[in-house]
């Protein structure tokens, strides 16, 4: 049966109360002393992500409670309204994805209304989280390691490939690149967005015989500016790509942005996702998405360095330890399980 309401109301159809308050909270001013609003800081794609989660909220009020449209934020929500809301949803919201829409209201609501407390709003997201019904992620058993080794391989096999036969293709330029975005992940796990903005002679530099990412602040999730140095091996391959394949790839020479799709523009970052995914599923048999290489790192640290872990967060941008210590390192109970594991196997001595 097909709903007769719709699942978000845009922006332009709020209240009109609504979209003064939340322009406030996204005011700026390039005057130092002007008063900002809360949310300033949010970056775009935030932002974005927060009105998809308002509007969907209003457009549950307009379509069951629409009387209450003509209050203010904080007077029309309760915890039964979330409760009717959340059952409002269709069948095929899972519980992850109800979770996270909970957490953005929150962001939300906690921007245009920031005197009022939403901290029962963030709690019930959490329950909500915590109930929901998770599908294994098997990408969790791949290493930085393996999808180094992964990006390698691809961009060797290609290398030798047109070494033999004197010529590069379309296609061969787009797998070498392709290999080249996996290992330059294995080792330095940017988030996807950032990745997708690296521009040679901006962001990427060379310094001597080795490259160098340089990424500025305005550029980074957590507003922190961001460098590393690459090792010989992967600077050699970036060499190869940038003289070699890159300029085989269609439109190449019209940006100067690192990833150059064929279609005569860079590469955007969904696309970068998908590639990235669908590489993966064919090498490993089942897709590794962009974040887990960040994971990937952390635990990989986590296991090698433990004294010195707490450089993972420097390495991932993170403004606090707190935070990668709860989202990304899973290695201490994963080497608890392989050494029970590996003594089962074992059995018992005579």
């Amino acid at each position: 049966m097909k709903r007769s309401h719709r699942l978000y109301l845009p922006k332009m159809g709020w209240p009109k109360l609504d979209q003064t308050l939340w322009d406030a909270a996204y005011k700026s001013g390039t005057d130092p002393f002007d008063e900002c609003g809360p949310a300033v800081h949010h970056a775009q794609r935030t932002k974005l992500q927060l009105e998809y989660a308002y509007g969907k909220l209003l457009a549950f009020l307009s379509d069951r409670h629409p009387e209450l449209l003509k209050r203010s934020p904080s007077e029309r929500l309760s915890r039964k309204i979330i409760e009717e809301y959340v059952r409002w949803q269709p069948a095929s919201c899972g519980g992850v994805t109800l979770s996270i829409y909970l957490y953005h209201l929150w962001l939300a609501l906690r921007s245009i209304c920031p005197s009022e407390s939403w901290s029962w709003l963030r709690t019930t997201s959490k329950r909500v989280f915590a109930q929901a019904k998770r599908q294994p992620e098997k990408h969790h058993l791949v290493t930085s390691e393996t999808l180094y080794a992964l990006g390698f391989d691809l961009m060797d096999c290609v290398h030798t490939k047109t070494d033999t036969v004197k010529k590069i293709s379309v296609t061969d330029a787009m797998h070498y690149r392709n290999g080249l975005i996996v290992a330059l992940l294995a080792t330095v796990p940017l988030r996807r967005r950032t990745l997708a903005v690296l521009r040679l002679g901006r962001h990427l530099v060379r310094s001597g015989n080795l490259w160098t990412i340089d990424i500025p602040a305005e550029d980074v999730k957590t507003k922190r500016p961001l460098e590393y140095v690459i090792s010989a091996e992967l600077s050699l391959r970036i060499d190869r790509y940038v003289n070699e394949f890159r300029p085989r790839i269609p439109g190449a020479e019209t940006h100067n942005c690192l990833w150059a799709s064929n279609r005569g523009r860079p590469m955007r970052e969904g696309i970068i996702y998908a590639t990235v995914r669908q590489y993966t599923r064919e090498t490993l048999g089942f897709p590794v998405n962009l974040h887990h290489f960040r994971r990937a790192a952390a635990t990989f640290w986590s296991i090698r360095d433990p004294v010195n872990v707490r450089g993972v967060k420097d390495l991932l941008g993170h403004a606090s330890f707190g935070t990668t210590e709860k989202h990304y390192i899973m290695a201490q109970s994963r080497i608890a399980g392989r050494a029970l594991a590996q003594a089962i196997r074992k059995g018992p001595r005579s």
